[in-house]
């Protein structure tokens, strides 16, 4: 019997290595940074036997403030525990102990604000007080150890400078830890927003809502309906970059820019060096870079990893572009560490990504999450590899001009290689998704283009000379708003991605112009006037010649309106 052994292929193997010593990773020297500023007084909440006996452990501290806010656990308990307990009274005597219920924690590293509830000197009314204030005469606290059985912060990234522990073995460790955290601290600001691009809302209705929902450190708020990161609550993890649909949030770790350029120099340095079948493995930079070092002996010549802050940062626009410029297969490596909020993201991207590779003609195969990095070892190329990939679309800083310039690329090589797998030029996305089409109708629209008001991404724009109604496909982002400021209800959105959308406005209703009865100025749709003097006409302010002001230009009207007072001055009476 013939024994097939699987050997590896030494040309990837020496193309790797050399690319990965010849090539540095990107990094953003220019980025932002976000201080913090400590000088050590803690707050330590919890059972008043927990909270005491931590206190013993962190002397060194500036100030430390005890607040009980969980009851000891049963009697018995006590009354078995009472010497102890007894003493370990004596022992914080110089303590003080607040006992005051708890109303809100907010803040971070140098600036937690906790408001507890105090009786007023009547003993009629509870108000809210600082305890700060109350405790130490200062407005904020620096710390929070937090010995709760569960937190009284609940996101899934806690701020920094806010810690919650249950267990002994990592309290002992976090007494030593604690003194460290007095001085000044520096991290990177990990975003950028420019809210003139954001599609969360406009006159007073609410649109998009995707980085609010992944955020899983609550940093992200709808401030008078105006989005707002606070940078000191961000912990980087990026999702809100790779849910936001316009760009209006880009991520710095590094920007995309640097991230796509570092792309196409390891594509071309690898296949410069003979290796084949490029596949990229991306990972995070904590739980990831020490799986993939751990592991590195088992990934192949032809994976090469990519170190990335936070996995959810690299989204669907790095991903096609990737494949654009010839990656075969791309890896995302899971971990225990990424928040869930985050892990659901990176999944509905790869979900929406698949559909989308499936019109393109690429397998889905060729996009995994990868849970267990050790089963990239018997992981082989996808044969055959993409043969269609140069050169290479130009990738700018936009996200969609990116995400377009890849999807074009990728269409008109999976056009000319698999036709009839590409026959359909437009691929049918779930609700939610980014991409779609508007469609109104016709018949009922008046052409009064609030929808083009709210539109935050110019997908909807009237005419210049005259009432008409455009449309351009690729900028929708299918936040909703055009749907909910139409006052005819006359707009669906249809969530689809149109394999060759163009960026050039395409007519969706175009009007007759109704021109000034006083200076034939075409000011308004005739539809929407003719609608106007249907609805207004028994209006007691529209009666007999009045009526005619609805057929007049704005200048035209208040002339008209003037000149009616001046006749009949007793009018006036009546406004």
């Amino acid at each position: 019997m013939t024994t097939i052994i699987n050997m590896p292929n030494l040309s990837n193997e020496r193309a790797k290595q050399e690319v990965i010593t010849r090539l540095s990773p990107p990094h953003n020297l220019l980025a932002s940074t976000i201080a913090y500023s400590t000088q050590g007084h803690l707050l330590i909440m919890g059972s008043e036997k927990a909270i005491r006996t931590a206190a013993l452990q962190l002397s060194s501290m500036q100030s430390t403030t005890l607040l009980v806010t969980e009851a000891a656990q049963t009697d018995i308990d006590i009354a078995d525990d009472s010497e102890a307990i007894e003493s370990l009274i004596a022992s914080t005597k110089n303590h003080t102990v607040f006992y005051n219920k708890l109303l809100s924690v907010t803040g971070y590293l140098g600036q937690f604000d906790v408001d507890v509830s105090i009786t007023a000197q009547e003993e009629t009314s509870i108000s809210r007080i600082p305890l700060a204030k109350l405790a130490l005469g200062l407005p904020h606290f620096d710390l929070i150890l937090d010995l709760n059985a569960s937190p009284i912060l609940t996101t899934n990234l806690l701020p920094p400078g806010y810690f919650h522990v249950n267990d002994t073995t990592t309290l002992a460790s976090l007494y030593e830890q604690l003194p460290q955290y007095i001085g000044d601290f520096e991290k990177p600001k990990y975003f950028q927003i420019n809210n003139d691009m954001c599609a969360h809302s406009a006159r007073g209705q609410t649109g998009c809502t995707r980085c609010l929902d992944v955020c899983p450190a609550d940093a992200i708020t709808s401030i008078q309906n105006i989005i707002s990161i606070d940078p000191h609550l961000c912990h980087g993890a990026g999702g809100c970059s790779s849910a936001c649909p316009t760009g209006a949030i880009t991520y710095t770790q590094p920007p995309r820019g640097q991230l796509l350029d570092y792309i196409q120099r390891l594509i071309t340095l690898y296949s410069a060096e003979g290796g084949e079948d490029f596949c990229l493995l991306f990972h995070d930079h904590d739980k990831g870079r020490e799986l993939t070092l751990k592991h590195a002996s088992s990934i192949k010549g032809h994976i090469i990893p990519i170190e990335v802050e936070e996995l959810a940062s690299v989204g669907l626009e790095v991903w096609l572009a990737s494949y654009a410029m010839g990656v075969n297969t791309l890896y995302l490596l899971n971990t225990d560490a990424i928040p869930s909020s985050m892990q659901n993201l990176v999944e509905e991207q790869i979900s929406l990504a698949h559909r989308i590779m499936t019109g393109l003609a690429i397998h889905p195969n060729r996009l995994q999450l990868v849970d267990d990095i050790t089963l990239l070892e018997n992981r082989l190329p996808l044969q055959p590899s993409l043969p269609f990939m140069a050169p290479a679309p130009s990738f700018t800083t936009d996200k969609r001009e990116t995400l377009f310039n890849a999807i074009a690329h990728l269409a008109d090589a999976a056009s000319t290689t698999e036709p009839q797998q590409c026959s359909n030029p437009v691929i049918p996305l779930p609700h939610g998704a980014p991409f779609g089409k508007v469609t109104i109708q016709e018949q009922e629209c008046t052409l009064c283009l609030s929808c083009v008001a709210v539109c935050p991404a110019s997908a909807l724009t009237a005419g210049k000379d005259s009432p008409a109604l455009y449309f351009t496909e690729q900028n929708c982002v299918q936040c909703g708003l055009c749907e909910r400021s139409c006052p005819e209800k006359v707009i669906t959105l249809t969530p689809q991605l149109r394999l060759h959308a163009t960026d050039q406005p395409q007519e969706l209703i175009a009007e007759e112009a109704f021109q000034c009865i006083s200076c034939a100025t075409p000011f308004a749709p005739k539809r929407t006037v003719e609608k106007m003097i249907k609805s207004l006409s028994e209006h007691k302010q529209f009666q007999g010649s009045a009526i005619n002001r609805l057929k007049m230009c704005a200048d035209c009207r208040v002339r008209d309106i003037y000149n009616d007072l001046t006749l009949h001055p007793e009018k006036q009476l009546e406004l």
